[in-house]
């Protein structure tokens, strides 16, 4: 590894380090200052942190042995301005001059401090954001130029005054170019005085404070203590430093988490930071018994069980502790902000700047791509957490549980595509060729494709194309994450039954041939139909209709609605409850126009919608954009068509935010694409 990727490497490990310490106080700066915390804002502040280190590691670092420093004659600095470019020989080495390269490198090198600092604080002008690069670069010449403030006798570095001007040029360059970070999404401002709803990220966010500050207060804790028992050789006896760990964290998280809130109303670091407060059923705060139970089923739940696996030294308690935490963060994600410990205390969260209950939190809306990434991935974190206690009582039957589940998802991995590419001529030879038929013998033909090129691009030494062909694998992975996760999702959102009593279902239409109904369809309107029945078996209290929808395509001899309305009433649907939507083509106008139907005979209540399998959830996207207040649940497809269709729902789901998905996929190629080109080349 070179000295520049040495120097990036350590910012990037040092910069990782400092993040944890930065957090809390960038938590509650952001949220007083900004009044949210936006992902975008955040990135770019941890970027700042890393390029700061950059400024240390590319000019200071490494450290020599002063053993090795000879002053006789030393480093003498170059104090003539310009004087770096009679040293470029542009004519015998071009762009690959080496005194070229330098210069650029020192250019580059002050364009992010430009960008961030004008960026993160709008408020300085640009002539003071370049008169401070100016003075940064000042200090790092300096520091060379007396080796370290008097560290080495003399200096080991080149003092040298063109990398004082081109440093200097490069944060004129970066405050010219600071506008574009304006361009990061996830940058927004409210107004911090506006109470707004809890919500799942903000608890999430709330919560990662409160253990970051536990674990922070605690090796502020134990320093002085891990020093003394350096120097006195207790950290031989590693048992008893895992005790004094395990009785500090303990101690600590007591402190923190259970009696700073007994004292404060309930209200923890992190609830404190991101302007939430827990209340009672009534509104007020909790007593101090739900304070005790929040506590005893949450976070000090975590802490007492990893202080156990450190002060017994039983791994259980630590992989229960993991367990627990994992579990506490899906309840988050997935059902509602309050979490384990506010079931426990019949508790739940409202903005604290809100004296009502009005920014109190709701449950979560399933209705969410990106809750079907992140379930996937908490599932999957659970699962291991669960195995992992499982192991440390039972290690033989842990072992076997992850060599099965290891081989069954290498099997899964390497039968799929051959499952494609069969499935792919089924489909087109029982419903014909088309774009959706062709989806899962392209899908199984893609990955093939790729790593064959890979494959072949080695074999020949071609690195350019081995470095593109890793890079789209890449992607491919990424997209197949997505696809999993739709899929395991998709299908568990599709087989919810309905809860509650609602006021319509809506049946989604689809093609017909002549006035028949075909399978596809009938499994809708047959689900439909269930629901409605089941809704009617008080008729005192319901009164819900059921509204067929679909319009009438160029190639239909009737309006679908029409059809699907007769078949239900065949199926034993009420004919006085069974209503036909006739104009709509698409899924958004079914569901859009079904509304208005429904509102136009004063019915505007919650409903539920049926459709396939394959489609409910893309179905439960719209309505959520349409402001639809529903439940979608879906009908059983043919396994035969159910990949074909699965895929073309998935497409249209990516189609939904191209430009995020190809953002992703064009950075994700570029970086893998690139580090594989820099492996091969060597």
């Amino acid at each position: 590894m070179t000295g520049f990727s040495t120097s990036a490497v350590l910012a990037i490990l040092l910069g990782a380090l400092l993040v944890p310490v930065a957090f809390v106080p960038y938590v509650a700066w952001t949220y007083r200052r900004r009044g949210t915390l936006g992902f975008g804002h955040a990135l770019i502040a941890v970027a700042a942190i890393v390029s700061a280190l950059a400024l240390w590691t590319f000019t200071i670092l490494p450290l020599p042995d002063p053993s090795t420093i000879s002053c006789s004659p030393g480093v003498r600095p170059q104090l003539v301005p310009l004087a770096s470019l009679r040293d470029l020989e542009l004519g015998r080495n071009g762009v690959r001059d080496p005194a070229l390269l330098q210069l650029v490198l020192n250019v580059a090198l002050f364009v992010p401090f430009g960008m961030l600092v004008r960026h993160l604080a709008p408020g300085v002008r640009a002539r003071t954001v370049v008169a401070l690069g100016f003075a940064t670069s000042l200090l790092i010449e300096l520091t060379q130029l007396t080796g370290v403030w008097g560290v080495y006798p003399c200096a080991y570095r080149l003092f040298d005054v063109d990398d004082l001007l081109t440093n200097t040029v490069g944060a004129v360059v970066g405050v010219a170019l600071a506008p574009l970070l304006a361009k990061v999404p996830g940058q927004e401002v409210v107004p911090t005085d506006q109470p707004r709803r809890v919500t799942r990220a903000r608890r999430l966010l709330g919560m990662a404070v409160d253990v970051v500050s536990v674990y922070l207060v605690t090796l502020l804790v134990l320093l002085p203590v891990t020093i003394a028992a350096r120097r006195a050789d207790w950290t031989s006896d590693r048992a008893t430093f895992d005790r004094v760990d395990g009785a500090t964290t303990l101690a600590v998280s007591v402190l923190l988490l259970l009696v700073v809130p007994l004292a404060a109303r309930g209200v923890t670091l992190g609830q404190l930071s991101t302007f939430v407060r827990p209340i009672g059923p009534d509104g007020a705060p909790p007593p101090v018994i739900s304070r005790l139970a929040r506590w005893a089923t949450g976070s000090g739940a975590y802490f007492v069980l990893a202080a156990l696996g450190d002060l017994t030294g039983t791994e259980l308690f630590s992989r229960l502790g993991t367990l627990l935490l994992a579990v506490s963060a899906a309840y988050v994600v997935l059902r509602h902000p309050r979490g384990l410990s506010g079931v426990a205390s019949r508790t739940t969260l409202v903005d604290s700047r809100d004296r009502g209950t009005s920014t109190r939190a709701l449950g979560v809306d399933p209705r969410s791509l990106g809750l079907a990434v992140v379930a996937t991935v908490l599932t999957a974190n659970v699962l291991v957490a669960g195995l992992a206690a499982v192991g440390a009582v039972a290690p033989r039957v842990s072992a076997v549980v992850y060599v099965v589940a290891g081989a069954l998802l290498m099997a899964a991995a390497v039968a799929v595509v051959p499952y494609l590419l069969v499935n792919g001529v089924v489909v087109i030879r029982k419903e014909g060729l088309s774009v959706t038929t062709l989806l899962p013998l392209a899908t199984g033909a893609a990955p093939v494709v790729v790593a064959g090129v890979l494959v072949l691009a080695l074999a020949l030494d071609l690195p350019w194309v081995a470095a593109a062909a890793l890079g789209a694998l890449v992607v491919l992975g990424y997209l197949g994450f997505l696809v999993v996760a739709f899929l395991g999702y998709g299908r568990w959102y599709a087989r919810r039954p309905p809860r509650g009593r609602v006021d319509a279902v809506v049946v989604l239409g689809s093609r017909i041939f002549g006035d028949r109904v075909p399978p596809l369809l009938a499994a809708r309107v047959d689900r439909g139909v269930e629901v409605l029945l089941d809704q009617l078996v008080d008729e005192v209290e319901s009164a819900a209709v059921l509204v067929c929808s679909g319009g009438q395509g160029p190639d239909e001899t009737m309006a679908e609605g029409t059809a699907m309305a007769a078949h239900a009433v065949d199926q034993g649907a009420p004919a006085d409850r069974v209503l036909a939507e006739t104009g709509s083509r698409t899924t958004q106008q079914n569901i859009v126009l079904s509304r208005d139907l429904l509102r136009a005979r004063g019915i505007d209540g919650p409903m539920v919608v049926t459709t396939n399998d394959f489609h409910a959830f893309r179905a439960a996207l719209v309505t959520r954009d349409a402001g639809v207040v529903a439940q979608v649940v879906g009908a059983p497809t043919a396994h035969y068509y159910f990949p074909a269709a699965a895929l073309r729902e998935f497409v249209a789901l990516l189609a939904r935010n191209p430009v995020a998905h190809l953002s992703v996929s064009l950075g994700l190629f570029l970086v893998s694409g690139a580090t594989a080109l820099l492996v091969l080349m060597r």
